[in-house]
């Protein structure tokens, strides 16, 4: 396996020492998948449906106590949006940590407006997923200078050949308390460098699951296409097809330097024919900190096994229909093609495990 990363913020600023006694609270960032916005400004007058477009975007509220901390998150959330535009069923999908950012985050989602999404021109309800609302300060991509400091001495370890360089940072880099956004993403592009250069496969591919594309765009742009497109290859060999199309017409949408149209529509068919082949996609499942685990369907026939823990709920969320079902009653469904594209949360009180199988000819 061979090392795609590169050092790419040699000239990045320091961060500054000082620190104003004034505090003026920065402007929360809102991000919605590129997908849903470009549809929304392009709606087909011939297509059937037709996305709910933003209406009314109130920013969230920069908690004061966190901003003297000079502490830095984000949120990520799935709402419902009705036929009259209010969002409702909120809910919170997973956070970097910080009780105060959820709560900001819900408040403002809770006065957005919509106008609904149409079908047969008609509105209908529908449902936005993957809405990340990030709680930073205008600091030109600045992190700490110890985090910083950590990568590039990684970096160099690994240029020797120093095993024992390498493992050390490896574990400090690892070990630091993230305060500022984008710091774990020095921390996973090293890793990841790293665990190429031993060899490790498990655990480059572990860091490779949870690298956040989200923000590696703006802190390794230069690396971002070709993260992207390894974990595509990720997602489908984990059996998650719906979710590595999704991020493939994300690559696409970026008009992405570096990753070839004929590489992209080569990839493109094969996640195609593998959705609609005669094999069924099974998928390893392990709820998160918030006790979410959630899953874009590619089928529309599906069933969990081996469970281990409990699981209370099933909100089942698509492009104009809404589904809250107990675990209890069944563990097999099929649901109608009408509702269109799917994204299932399975939501437990305490950490659960289980498989889910997507049956081929659904």
């Amino acid at each position: 396996m061979q090392s795609i990363f590169k050092c790419c913020l040699v000239g990045i600023t320091m961060l500054s020492a000082t620190v104003a006694a004034e505090i003026e609270l920065p402007l929360p960032e809102i991000t919605i998948p590129k997908l849903i916005e470009e549809a929304k400004q392009q709606p087909d007058p011939d297509q059937e449906f037709h996305p709910a477009k933003h209406h009314v975007k109130i920013g969230p509220i920069y908690p004061i106590y966190y901003a003297r901390k000079k502490k830095e998150g984000w949120v990520e959330l799935t709402f419902t949006i009705e036929k009259d535009g209010a969002i409702s069923n909120i809910l919170v999908t997973d956070d970097s940590g910080g009780a105060q950012f959820v709560t900001s985050a819900i408040n403002a989602v809770k006065k957005w407006k919509y106008k609904p999404a149409l079908e047969f021109n008609q509105p209908v309800q529908s449902n936005i997923h993957n809405v990340r609302l990030t709680f930073k300060f205008d600091r030109d991509k600045n992190i700490r200078e110890k985090v910083y400091d950590y990568y590039m001495q990684g970096l160099a370890f690994i240029a020797a050949k120093d095993r024992d360089g390498m493992d050390e940072i490896y574990e400090q880099i690892n070990d630091l308390s993230y305060r500022m956004y984008g710091e774990k993403d020095f921390a996973d592009v090293y890793t990841l460098n790293y665990a190429s250069q031993i060899n490790n496969t498990e655990l480059y591919h572990t860091t490779l699951k949870n690298v956040e594309l989200i923000s590696i765009i703006d802190t390794f742009p230069d690396l971002w296409a070709d993260l992207a497109m390894e974990k595509v290859k990720l997602l489908a060999e984990d059996h998650k097809l719906a979710e590595a199309l999704a991020l493939l017409n994300h690559i696409e949408a970026e008009k992405s330097r570096g990753v070839e149209q004929a590489t992209m529509a080569s990839t493109r068919e094969q996640l195609n024919q593998h959705i609609n082949s005669e094999i069924d996609l099974v998928v390893e499942a392990k709820t998160n900190k918030l006790g979410i685990w959630q899953h874009h369907l590619a089928r529309n026939h599906f069933a969990i096994t081996d469970l281990q823990g409990t699981l209370e709920h099933l909100d089942i969320r698509c492009d104009n229909t809404r589904r809250l079902i107990n675990i209890d009653e069944s563990s097999e469904w099929k649901i109608p093609k009408k509702w269109r594209d799917c994204v299932l949360y399975f939501q437990s009180e305490k950490s659960a495990q289980f498989t889910l199988v997507e049956f081929a000819g659904s």
